[in-house]
């Protein structure tokens, strides 16, 4: 049967909701040790050790040396600290810790390595912190740390971190030694994050900034560049840096209000480049990545159905073994425009019904997952498996080669979809017969605005139900 058009449905979006409130440091406290710690007295995780100390101290503006016996050089004032030698051996002893909002200090040319078993995050133990609404800036910086939950760098409460042309890496220690130790909380990634390691290179969290330019940026495992608890903002940015995990790990976290921006990065992942979890955003414009499982994990945990998290990705080379982005029962908006994007398994997106226990639960009709894709030719199936929420997909000025199965599909007239193997979507544009092709032995199932049955031009058959 020759067809002059196929007609979509007129089927609405779903609107997106506003955003949701933030959990507090009290929340996540709370929730983390009702998991990890039932039963016994609550503990906080995010607190440094008690007695930490830093080498070199800024507080509100006055710098001090306050741990002489790791300091081997450097020149200290209020406001510049330059030549900077660290080396520790002690868990509790770090490098540069700035806080206070008066203090505003820069580092010119450090060497800071520490070992030992850090807790908490960020705080005096770390290579280089700032806190409580200080400013700091590291140039030409060198910090390397051995050692459970022991950071190189970390912004907190409302503070401003800046690294210019630097190397930061955390090497953690051997996977599997005392990583249940009762004081020793989130000192391991939690499985559903499908990861190992025991620290993170750098953690911004609480109102804080974090910016990064022409550094790399290591870890052995778990995270190079994580977020923790927003309470309401926090960004972290990477310009024309290189972003590794050697063993294990992402390279990026954003958490519920948290906001994330790469430009011109390469990011060699040993498992996914990012992973996203509740109302948050990442943007990538000009990246490389090269990913051992996913480009990008989301997973909704935090217990608000209506959040929904953002990955926008503008020109770029990516690639990874497995789907480039697994989405488990989480509201999504996947914006791509004009990138080399392929995936070893042969799946661009899939959508799952998350099965960690800490899931957000769905109550009513949520937001659902959106991919829009723009100006591209591209390889992959579109996979939606999560039966609680709608997948909506937007071809513009894009050629699609792949399955698609259980989406609501829109096509601008510059558009051209091929379905690799048996596909079911609901058209909700008009195209143009010639825009929709299959090879012989794969039925595409459209539900459309009028029945009808069509032999494609590579063979397959197009069967639209009304």
């Amino acid at each position: 049967m020759e067809a002059k058009q196929i007609r979509g449905r007129r089927v609405e979006k779903p609107a997106r909701r506003p955003s949701v409130n933030m959990l507090t440091m009290s929340d996540i406290i709370t929730g983390v040790n009702s998991i990890l710690n039932p039963g016994k007295e609550p503990v906080n995780w995010f607190a440094p050790a008690a007695g930490a100390v830093a080498a070199v101290h800024v507080k509100e503006g006055k710098a001090n040396i306050d741990n002489p016996g790791v300091f081997y050089g450097g020149d200290v004032t209020d406001k510049e600290v330059s030549g900077l030698k660290v080396v520790a051996y002690d868990g509790r002893e770090g490098g540069i810790y700035a806080e206070g909002a008066s203090t505003d200090v820069t580092v010119d040319g450090a060497y800071i390595s520490l070992a030992g078993d850090g807790e908490g995050i960020g705080g005096p133990a770390s290579g280089a912190a700032a806190k409580y609404g200080a400013k700091l800036t590291l140039h030409d910086a060198v910090i390397a740390t051995t050692g459970r939950t022991k950071y190189s760098t970390a912004a907190e409460e409302g503070s401003v971190l800046k690294v210019y042309d630097s190397v930061i890496w955390s090497h953690g220690i051997p996977y599997g030694e005392n990583i249940l130790a009762s004081d020793a909380l989130m000192s391991t990634p939690p499985p559903p994050l499908e990861i190992d390691g025991n620290t993170r290179t750098h953690c911004t969290m609480s109102n804080s900034q974090s910016f990064f330019y022409r550094s790399k940026i290591i870890c052995d495992g778990w995270a190079a560049l994580s977020t923790e608890s927003s309470e309401g903002y926090v960004y972290l940015e990477a310009n024309d840096c290189d972003i590794v995990c050697t063993k294990n790990g992402y390279g990026a976290y954003a958490d519920p209000g948290c906001h994330d921006v790469f430009n011109r990065c390469n990011l060699e992942m040993a498992r996914m480049a990012a992973i996203l979890a509740g109302n948050c955003d990442m943007a990538f414009t000009g990246c490389t990545a090269d990913c051992g499982s996913y480009f990008a994990l989301m997973h909704c945990v935090n217990g608000w159905q209506e959040e929904v998290g953002s990955v926008e990705v503008n020109g770029g080379h990516i690639r990874s073994k497995k789907e480039a982005f697994l989405i488990k029962s989480h509201n999504a908006l996947i914006d791509l425009t004009e990138v080399d994007i392929a995936s070893e398994s042969g799946v661009l997106v899939r959508t799952i019904v998350n099965d960690d226990p800490c899931a957000t639960k769905v109550t009513e009709p949520p937001y659902g997952v959106n991919v829009r894709m723009a100006g591209m030719s591209v390889s992959g199936d579109l996979l939606h498996e999560d039966a609680t929420r709608d997948m909506w997909v937007e071809l513009n000025s894009t050629t699609l080669t792949g399955a698609i199965k259980g989406a609501n599909l829109s096509m601008d007239p510059g558009s051209k979809w091929t379905a690799t193997g048996d596909s079911n979507v609901t058209l909700l544009t008009d195209v143009d017969p010639a825009q929709i092709d299959a090879p012989a032995g794969i039925t595409v199932t459209v539900r459309g605005g009028e029945a009808a049955e069509y032999t494609l031009a590579g063979g397959g058959r197009l069967v639209v139900e009304a």
